[in-house]
């Protein structure tokens, strides 16, 4: 069962710590507790669709893996889609950035290594995985944990795209990142996502919308703190609008570069 593996898995100690969650385009973040640098859907600098891209000056980080961008450890991909991944982007990334890993699915990689085929085929830091629902991976990186799972993207046309969630466990924070996940509440059961004590969860925004995804919300991401994501620019003041008068429990980081500052539960308390 995912749940009671991801938590067995998850008990070991870590230090107790500030975590930082820094948004970057679309449901890009970067987490970090000092010493440890985690990104997540972040290899986008493009516009694309109705989804939005990096601003200039974050741009030029990226390019130069600097600001933000700089000393990034472990670097994920929840699915291959052009809003969470830009291959391009992505070979330039691991070549600038030479102490970043990449992890991720085999379908993520194929298209990396269309644009970086030398360096996806020799280099030890680029790796793909395969999860599955009842057998999470767990990545080790310095003083966190990632476990990796699967969850859907859909039926029809999505039905074999390789979705992954990513629940990040650092410095006494523990954080759910779903990627497109379908707002499927027996798809969750399935995964066993559920009774995780999360204290972050990123959240595509339409789950809030009127429809089945606030049920999946409630029963499976619970959290201190619900961050809405994936709004494209054109529409944040009107969702914005929507869930402060709806979910007003629910955050928005609005600009790439916005950030929030999460303490452990035990330091909260003190």
């Amino acid at each position: 069962m995912l749940h009671c593996c991801v938590v067995c898995l998850l008990l070991a100690e870590s230090l107790m710590a500030d975590v930082t969650l820094t948004r970057l385009a679309a449901s890009g973040v970067i987490i970090d507790d000092g010493e440890t640098r985690i990104m997540i859907d972040g290899l986008v600098v493009e516009p694309y669709a109705i989804y939005g891209g990096l601003p200039p000056e974050l741009a030029q980080q990226f390019s130069t893996a600097s600001g933000i961008f700089a000393d990034i450890d472990l670097a994920l991909v929840s699915h291959k889609h052009h809003d969470h991944n830009q291959p391009e982007f992505a070979c330039n990334f691991l070549k600038t950035s030479t102490r970043t890993r990449l992890v991720t699915s085999i379908q993520v990689i194929e298209l990396v290594r269309e644009r970086c085929r030398p360096l996806v085929r020799t280099s030890s830091r680029v790796g793909a995985i395969e999860p599955g629902y009842a057998d999470p991976v767990v990545l080790p990186v310095n003083t966190a944990k990632v476990t990796v799972f699967i969850l859907s993207h859909g039926t029809g046309k999505y039905e074999r795209l390789q979705n992954f969630g990513h629940l990040v466990d650092m410095g006494g924070v523990r954080i759910l990142h779903i990627g497109d996940a379908a707002m499927d509440a027996t798809d969750f059961e399935i995964a066993q996502v559920a009774n995780l004590d999360l204290d972050v969860a990123l959240i595509p925004f339409w789950f809030f919308q009127p429809g089945p995804g606030f049920g999946v919300v409630t029963e499976f991401m619970k959290a201190r703190y619900q961050l809405a994501v994936q709004i494209p620019p054109g529409e944040m003041a009107e969702v914005t609008e929507f869930l402060a008068e709806n979910y007003p429990e629910v955050r928005v980081l609005a600009q790439p570069g916005d950030s929030i500052v999460v303490s452990s539960r035990e330091s909260a308390s003190e």
